[in-house]
């Protein structure tokens, strides 16, 4: 099929663009149903182009953004199988969870603007696309967590639209300077003179959102429980990995040397993965455990970044390692979000032991153990530490183990919640659930072995040095997680409080209530009168006019924010950019 270079422009074209051709199906009412069956679909011709499309296809469409240019390379091809998986299994799951949700068509519009973005930002050859896409799909995801509409949701999707609409600015300023900079738009050509200290700050900052880098973290324990099982699936399986994407586009890795950005990144990355498993053991909900192990996964992944920015020579070594370790946790993490459902409601003997081994396959591969892809991506992750100085090797040596550590104890930790009698015995999940997390599972133990490079690390994983190595941290976890049970019954304490789902977010919050609160304006009295205190109008209330200024403003945002009327601003919003764009 790809000896036809046409034939692999046409599939890069409608990977590219079925998301939104099916998404806009929704605009008729009575093609939603057709547009909901369809939507797992709509994935098909990107994992198609990531088997089979050939490196170097692509297209340029001047019309369009200006001069837009789409690509397929090596990186990308992994990127799009792993993506486009989650998203078709998503979908899939959805059109059963979602089954008697009123508000599923909402869900499957704003999944699949998600995907479109995603899937277009993967394709961008040049940066106007790539950031069309980025911005589009952070929209969309902030729609996703804010699905149930109650004020804990509320909440999350507060944070994480404040987040993404932060990172998405810094993004863009950065990829302003690089365009003046370098004179082009093309991604290709970029970062070919002198790196630029201040673009490479904000594109790190703006892109470590995305990814839930250290600090910049805390929306990751708040969006993943808000949100509906299949957009967390999507949200820590693919959506952070384009912070990943964006860091191995826009940053000169194997350009330059660039020696603070790499020890910033492993720093960072070291931190996250320490703290990431520590607050993650403790938490109660099985969705928060899971959000706290990508920011440890996630911390890992940034230690071989850094590496390559440090070692450009290396680089390309060091990118087949990244994209293993990245195609690994985003398949794993995908099939333990919707695996969830099922494991908690499984009925019968077969089901409860389907149920059960399905969730330990990607749990012991996310912990890393032998004969997993967890146990590949770390030991092809770990060869470059001859990269590093003496002494920064091994202190990687020492806390990478740690960190290993911590992930079997969460692993053991959420098996343990999903696996625990429930109080009440939960609905019996809908059969269309089942299938698509399976499949999930069937790609964790395949997928990683089938990429570039793979079975090059095979015999170095079977040695017994290495296979001690995968399985010591699994067995020292289980034993921390045991000590730690017995002794919160002992002396009866709870550690699930010690760090709150959102962490840094939490203590910001509470650092600023005060100031929040003061400036919080007066709601209406229960008879329809204004509301009035004693308070004379230099108090920080503020004069009358003021107050009902802030009344208005809170109004017209309740009003704005409802979704027939924010649909309709979106569209007209978009439809202006893409008139603009293409005139």
């Amino acid at each position: 099929m790809t000896a036809n270079p046409e034939v692999g422009t046409v599939l890069l074209v409608v990977a590219a663009v079925l998301p939104w051709i099916v998404a806009a199906a929704f605009a008729v009412p009575r093609l939603r149903s057709l547009a909901i069956t369809a939507a797992p679909l709509a994935a098909v011709p990107a994992l198609t182009l990531a088997l089979f499309g050939e490196p170097g296809t692509g297209i340029e469409i001047p019309w369009l953004f200006k001069h837009t240019v789409l690509l397929l390379d090596q990186t990308g091809k992994v990127f799009l199988g792993f993506t486009g998986l989650l998203y078709m299994a998503a979908a899939w799951y959805a059109r059963s969870y979602l089954k008697n949700d009123p508000r599923k068509v909402r869900f499957f519009l704003l999944l699949l603007l998600a995907m479109g973005g995603n899937l277009g930002l993967i394709l961008a050859g040049d940066v106007p696309t790539f950031f069309a896409s980025f911005t589009v799909m952070g929209l969309a995801s902030a729609g996703l967590v804010s699905h149930r509409e109650d004020s804990s949701t509320r909440r999350a999707g507060r944070v994480y639209l404040s987040l993404t609409m932060l990172g998405e600015a810094m993004v863009l300023t950065g990829l302003v300077f690089l365009i003046v900079h370098d004179g082009t738009t093309e991604i290709s050509q970029l970062h070919h003179g002198e790196p630029l200290g201040l673009a490479m700050i904000l594109l790190s900052t703006g892109f470590g959102i995305k990814a839930g880098a250290l600090t910049l973290h805390f929306w990751l324990p708040l969006a993943h429980p808000a949100a509906p099982t299949p957009a967390s699936a999507v949200l820590s399986g693919a959506m952070i990995k384009a912070g990943v994407l964006g860091w191995i586009r826009f940053l000169p890795l194997g350009e330059a040397a660039e020696p603070t950005l790499g020890f910033t990144f492993i720093t960072a990355g070291l931190t996250a993965a320490l703290l990431g498993a520590l607050a993650g053991v403790v938490q109660t909900n099985p969705k928060t455990v899971l959000a706290y192990s990508s920011i440890c996964q996630m911390g890992i992944l940034m230690t071989g970044l850094g590496i390559g920015a440090i070692e450009p020579g290396a680089w390309p070594g060091i990118l087949s390692a990244v994209l293993i370790y990245i195609a690994h946790h985003a398949l794993a993490k995908g099939a333990l979000f919707l695996g969830i459902g099922p494991s908690t409601a499984a009925f019968g003997r077969r089901e409860v032991l389907t149920a059960r081994f399905g969730m330990l396959i990607p749990a012991l591969a996310l912990a890393g153990a032998p004969l997993t892809s967890g146990a590949l991506a770390k030991v092809a992750l770990k060869s470059n530490l001859v990269f590093l100085p003496d002494g920064w090797a091994r202190a990687l040596e020492i806390i990478l183990p740690l960190a290993a550590v911590g992930t079997s104890g969460m692993m053991i930790r959420l098996l343990w919640l999903v696996w625990r009698p429930a109080a009440e015995q939960p609905k019996h999940p809908a059969d269309g659930q089942w299938a698509p997390w399976l499949t999930l599972v069937a790609a964790v133990v395949a997928a990683a072995w089938l990429l570039p490079g793979a079975f090059d690390w095979l015999g170095v994983t079977l040695t017994p040095g290495k296979l001690w190595l995968a399985t010591w941290p699994l067995f020292a976890g289980g034993l921390l997680v045991a000590a730690g049970a017995r002794i919160r019954r002992r002396l009866n304490i709870d550690p699930s409080n010690w760090v709150p789902p959102g962490d840094v977010g939490v203590i910001l919050g509470r650092l600023l209530a005060p100031l929040l609160a003061r400036a919080r304006v007066s709601p209406p009295a229960e008879d329809g009168h204004e509301y009035c205190d004693d308070r004379s109008e230099t108090d920080s209330g503020g004069a009358p006019v003021f107050r009902w200024f802030g009344q208005m403003l809170a109004q017209g945002e309740e009003a704005l924010a409802s979704w027939p009327v924010a649909g309709a601003t979106l569209l007209v919003v978009t439809g202006s950019l893409l008139a603009l764009l293409i005139g």
